[in-house]
């Protein structure tokens, strides 16, 4: 007995709750097939799907590709809000049962149209794209009930001293996947066919179910949302309205704005600035994601078990002006071991802004309107994240295409320019927290 219940006592150290351990396991699970699935999504497009037979891929594969990326940032935009006056309604821990299963019947059925051998009917080509696209936006419209649901829940069965935490290791489960999936993907294509990758990705949800259902809820009064439920109108604005006249959403909206504008430049040109300014293969994008994704790990850990010795507000900010430091540093790296040693630091970083956000926006936020204030914030994060892609694609092909010289010592190009006001948002963001953030410390007790 007292073995068992100092083994009780060690999980709950690590995991916080019996609840939060199974809730993390299944979405770690979950986290894992989907990197495995989306990756393999664009490899098949790309290397299956549009491949001619010189073996090169077509012309309009790099279109084709891109319409996944659109595919899962359209419910962002269309239904994020909206999902979040049902989140608020429904139960939490049924929303994201169901959007598992529906999710798992997506990716199944999309097994019917992957061409595999097993199957009696080879589909075109245009029939297969078309299935993609919308088994990608149908899944990705069910995240949008889901995710806001699992953020709900980890209220309410995570104590609010122990989110910096439960933040921490979510993001370890993130980052494991980030770095388990990309390898997996492409061998498993391959090696075993896009048929097994997609029903790997639907048991996954199946895992994440059965976890989920474990999940013990505790009974809580609504203080909000029982009254009026059948206007939709009035709901949906309540959440937009205490979104915007918030104080610390104001500020965590323009801090999320303003570095969304920096990272979606980023992500769009990480290639280029690996064949252009570090010259090198494109392969070596893989690399460089592997260990940022490992620095990003060890980040999340490390953070997430020392949660109560720092201050979340300063933590939050300290780590988006660290952020813009080392990647302004990188952004003028000319030899790849220099932005190899670089790299980990950023993962890092990264993993400390992640891990203090959602404290700071959760304990703004009633619980009664959690899922329409996280389906805003997301909707926000999402639009100013393709408005950077899209001007970041823009410049780097335009207006900077002729910038070559030197500053400082250092080697001017399109896309260390770009990265340079990148950084240069970062700043500002990390600033204007600095100033407007009210401090917030976060005391765990003694376990």
């Amino acid at each position: 007995m007292t073995v068992q219940t100092s083994s009780f006592r060690s999980l709950n150290r690590v995991f916080i709750t019996r609840s939060y351990a199974f809730l993390w396991a299944g979405q770690t699970v979950s986290s894992l097939g989907d990197a495995i699935y989306n990756l393999t999504l664009i490899v098949w497009i790309a290397a299956v799907i549009a491949r001619q037979t010189d073996g090169q891929s077509a012309a309009w594969a790099p279109i084709a590709v891109s319409g996944v990326l659109v595919a899962v940032a359209l419910p962002f935009l269309l239904f994020g809000p909206i999902a979040g006056v049902f989140v608020d309604r429904w139960d939490k821990k049924q929303t994201m049962l169901w959007t598992d299963l529906l999710r798992m019947a997506l990716v199944g059925l999309s097994v019917l149209v992957s061409g595999s051998s097993f199957l009696p009917w080879k589909p075109s080509l245009t029939v297969q794209l078309i299935a993609i696209y919308a088994t990608v936006f149908l899944i990705s419209s069910c995240s949008q009930f889901f995710a806001p649901a699992r953020t709900a829940l980890i209220g309410e069965i995570v104590e609010k001293n122990q989110l910096a935490r439960a933040s921490g290791l979510a993001q370890v489960s993130q980052s494991m996947a980030s770095i388990l999936g990309p390898p997996i993907a492409a061998p498993v294509l391959f090696g075993f066919g896009i048929e097994w990758a997609l029903l790997f990705n639907a048991l996954t949800f199946l895992i994440s179910f059965l976890f989920i259902r474990t999940v013990q809820v505790p009974l809580r009064e609504e203080t909000a949302g029982t009254e009026g439920k059948s206007f939709f109108f009035r709901e949906f604005m309540e959440g937009i309205n205490f979104s915007f006249q918030n104080r610390v959403l104001q500020i965590i909206f323009v801090v999320v704005i303003v570095g969304s504008l920096g990272a979606g430049a980023i992500n769009s040109l990480m290639i280029f600035f690996v064949t252009q300014n570090l010259h090198l293969d494109a392969s070596y994008v893989g690399v460089l994601d592997g260990v940022f994704g490992v620095g990003t790990a060890i980040g999340a850990l490390l953070l997430s078990l020392l949660a109560d010795k720092f201050d979340v507000t300063r933590m939050f900010i300290a780590a988006i002006l660290v952020f813009g430091i080392l990647f302004l540093l990188f952004a003028h790296a000319s030899h790849f071991l220099v932005a190899l040693a670089i790299i980990p630091f950023l993962g890092l970083a990264q993993a400390a802004i992640t891990i203090t956000f959602f404290p700071l926006a959760l304990g703004a936020v009633p619980r009664a309107l959690i899922g329409r204030v996280m389906g805003t914030l997301n909707s926000l994060g999402v639009l100013a994240t393709l408005l950077s892609v899209s001007l970041a694609g823009y410049l780097a092909s335009n207006l900077f295409q002729n910038i070559h010289g030197s500053f400082l010592g250092f080697a001017l190009g399109p896309i260390d320019t770009i990265f340079t006001l990148s950084a240069v948002l970062y700043f500002i963001s990390g600033f204007y927290a600095l100033l407007r953030l009210p401090s917030q410390r976060l005391k765990v007790p003694v376990l």
